[in-house]
């Protein structure tokens, strides 16, 4: 390589870092102001120790939350969890924040109930939802017992318990907010390109099915930013019940992979192995009959959204393990893939699979694991990032390549010297008159071209040759094909056999040429021309046309040239 190309690759890498490293900076920047008073915010009392703990008939005394670990609890089990109350707070409007898991909460202060929640729907078998509940806790109950009874709504609802906490009212969803900005960002982010995606493709494929694609994406991108937004309690900002946003989360977790695998589709068929597309068909099957499955079984109340959520946890490891054996398969016989489309389904398959390993390992097995909010989110938006790169690369590729197509042809059917259509051209063109129903073939031939070589050179026969084709350009292009033929031969096709409407063109023709000669006198601009329409002939043959059309034409010219010698 050259030092000139290894500079260039040098500031290219460069910039990248650049423009990379500045984006950074300034989301760090974005994110400091953010989160200026988040200290303030989420200075909360959480009760974490000194519980006591009843399930079923068993009783845990002096219980620390965050390292209690028992078996999952089912459907009409009771948990009942006791402490006092600290002496240390001054909410007088404050808020206790609990954590409910597919069950009915009673809230006892001193044995009075001050708040239930789940308990008619409990009764009338309906799901409850999971999340987080936020009380009125009032200043008058420090240092009071707090009890809190839990009927299991499900079977496996949870296995561990999480630790209550008690703010400010006002502090609270400044907290939420501020805590999961990145899945509110990324998860508003989503929802919002999702829907806008979707609008715009709905129209885009009746144009183009190429753009299924991108809707399948849309698609995936709207489940995916509303299951963030659930997930991380986010929706809780809302005034919206929370059997109702469990609903959407749940929802929106079953719906997501079809849409995924549809957009597969197209990496499976590239394999072309008859097993894998068997495959892929039995699991899309399958999916699709799961999740409409869901649905009918959660709004009859057959079977709830929580209690099938294991089994498509299981479905989903087989489509990530299947699909990337398939994007293996791409990479290593079929080069053509691009390498930032197979980075990004890499990236959305790891994420996707680290969000069902922490769910599986936090809300089934109990156990506590380093976990990072929105991951699957934040996977989804690179991949949207690495497909618009992706698409600049591949759209400017295609720009390139249909110039260069566009300059091939016009090299093809373009005369060079008048820019106009060449010989090749118009004979693919008459080869298309069989079809036409009327048609007229006018020939021109230019006159006094040799007297113009021989007295001023070629380069005035040139200058002559591009006016008469400019002459020709504006009086027939509007209504039919100009072209040369060669040397000082034009032809004009028109798509009618209507004698009057091609005597009006030729007296157009003949204006034309008297001003081009008032322009340029010294020319001398004189055109010869025939025509014959399809019903000049029996078989209307384009080739006999055309010569009949040049007999007339050559008559034109002697009569031409004997008027100039008389």
């Amino acid at each position: 390589m050259s030092d000139k190309g290894k500079l260039k690759g040098i500031l290219k890498y460069f910039w990248l870092v650049y423009a990379v490293g500045s984006i950074f900076f300034v989301l760090y920047l974005v994110d400091t102001v953010v989160c200026n008073e988040l200290n303030k915010v989420s200075k909360k009392i959480i009760l974490e120790d000194n519980w006591k703990i009843t399930i079923n008939e068993k009783v845990y005394e002096n219980i620390n939350l965050e390292d209690f670990i028992f078996d999952s609890v089912n459907r009409n089990d009771i948990v009942i969890m006791e402490t006092r109350i600290p002496d240390d707070f001054e909410y007088r409007d404050g808020v206790i924040c609990i954590q409910n898991a597919h069950t009915t909460l009673a809230m006892y202060v001193d044995d009075e109930l001050v708040y239930e929640y789940g308990q008619d729907r409990y009764k009338d078998g309906k799901a409850t939802g999971s999340g987080e509940l936020y009380i009125d806790f009032y200043e008058e109950y420090k240092g009071k017992n707090l009890r809190l009874e839990y009927i299991a709504v499900e079977n496996s609802a949870f296995s561990r318990l999480s630790s209550p906490w008690i703010n400010r009212w006002e502090n609270t969803y400044r907290y939420i907010a501020t805590e999961n900005r990145l899945p509110l960002l990324i998860g508003s982010f989503l929802v919002i390109f999702g829907v806008m995606m979707v609008l715009i493709q709905v129209f885009a494929i009746t144009i183009s099915t190429k753009y299924l694609d991108i809707l399948y994406l849309s698609l995936f991108s709207l489940c995916m930013g509303l299951w963030t937004l659930c997930y991380y309690d986010i929706m809780m900002i809302f005034a919206i019940p929370l059997y109702k946003i469990s609903l959407i989360e749940y929802m929106s977790l079953f719906i997501a992979p079809v849409p995924i695998i549809a957009y597969m589709n197209t990496h499976v068929k590239g394999i072309k192995n008859k097993k894998i597309s068997l495959i892929y068909k039995i699991l899309f099957v399958t999916q699709m009959v799961l999740t409409v499955a869901a649905v009918m079984f959660h709004l009859t109340n057959k079977v709830h959204s929580a209690a099938m959520l294991k089994y498509f946890l299981f479905l989903y490891i087989i489509h990530l393990s299947f699909f990337a054996y398939v994007i293996y398969r791409r990479v290593r016989y079929n080069k053509a893939m691009s390498k930032y489309t197979n980075l990004g389904i890499f990236t959305v398959m790891f994420c996707i699979f680290y969000e069902i390993a922490t769910y599986l390992f936090e809300r089934l097995l109990g156990y506590q694991i380093p976990k990072i909010k929105g991951v699957s989110s934040v996977g989804f938006t690179v991949f949207i990032g690495i497909l618009i790169i992706d698409l600049y690369q591949r759209t400017t590729k295609n720009m390139m390549e249909e110039q260069e197509r566009e300059f091939l042809i016009k090299r093809a059917y373009i005369d060079e010297l008048t820019q106009i259509y060449n010989r090749a051209f118009c004979s693919e063109y008459m080869e298309k008159l069989y079809e036409c129903v009327g048609y007229t073939i006018i020939n021109f031939d230019l006159n006094g071209l040799k007297k113009m070589n021989d007295t001023y050179g070629h380069t005035k026969g040139d200058e002559l040759i591009c006016q008469a084709a400019m002459v020709l350009e504006k009086s027939f292009t509007t209504d039919g094909v100009v072209g040369r033929m060669g040397g000082d031969e034009f032809i004009a096709i028109i798509e009618t056999d209507e004698t009057d409407f091609i005597e009006g063109l030729i007296d157009k023709f003949n204006f034309n040429i008297q001003e081009a000669n008032r322009e340029k006198p010294e020319l001398g601009l004189s055109i010869s021309y025939g025509y014959a329409t399809n019903n000049d002939v029996e078989d209307a043959s384009p080739e006999k046309v055309y010569h009949i059309a040049d007999e007339r034409m050559y008559a034109y010219k002697q009569k031409v040239k004997k008027a100039m010698q008389a």
